[in-house]
């Protein structure tokens, strides 16, 4: 297997991408610290019954990327397990879609504290442990909406280019 006797963090595994993601991960081997924002038993069901299939440990993290000290817990949680850490996967994020001219400050500060300053927050702490390692993966999935612009995305699209420059990181 190709993931096997390794460790990824996947943010952002609750739905969509991030869970799919996961799915593969788990199916290759890899223990995973699986991400979300709050605690669900569907969540709980789904990471238990993944874990055993493709017997593999998951364990999930819980925080919300809108409030740095709860990103800074999650990054602790996870160091917590002195696992060596071979990939992270930055998955999470919101849409948010209105005109320019309709999109309130608070909405803009919202989508780029989530999608953007967050993540770049994340990937620091993690990243400063997986250096200790000298070895490690970071994958950003952003969006082709941060390259071409649709109407209506001006927050997410613009969050999402930033992620997309601002991310080249050697560990």
């Amino acid at each position: 297997m190709l993931l096997e006797n390794k460790t990824a963090i996947i943010t952002g595994c609750n739905r969509g991408i991030g869970k799919a993601i996961m799915d593969v991960f788990a199916k290759n081997g890899a223990d995973i610290f699986a991400c979300v924002r709050k605690e669900s038993q569907d969540f709980s069901d789904v990471i238990t019954d993944l874990a055993a299939k493709s017997r593999v440990l998951i364990t999930p993290v819980y925080f919300d990327f809108m409030e740095s000290e709860q990103v800074k817990t999650g990054i602790k949680t996870i160091i917590s397990s002195k696992k060596k850490i071979d990939v992270l996967v930055n998955n999470a994020g919101i849409a948010s879609g209105s005109f320019f001219q309709m999109t309130s400050m608070q909405e803009l500060k919202k989508v780029f504290e989530i999608n953007f300053f967050s993540q770049i927050l994340f990937t620091q702490g993690i990243s400063r442990y997986m250096s200790r390692f000298k070895n490690g993966s970071i994958i950003n999935i952003a969006s082709v909406s941060g390259l071409i612009g649709d109407s209506g995305t001006i927050s997410y699209g613009s969050s999402k280019w930033r992620q997309n420059l601002a991310m080249p990181i050697f560990v």
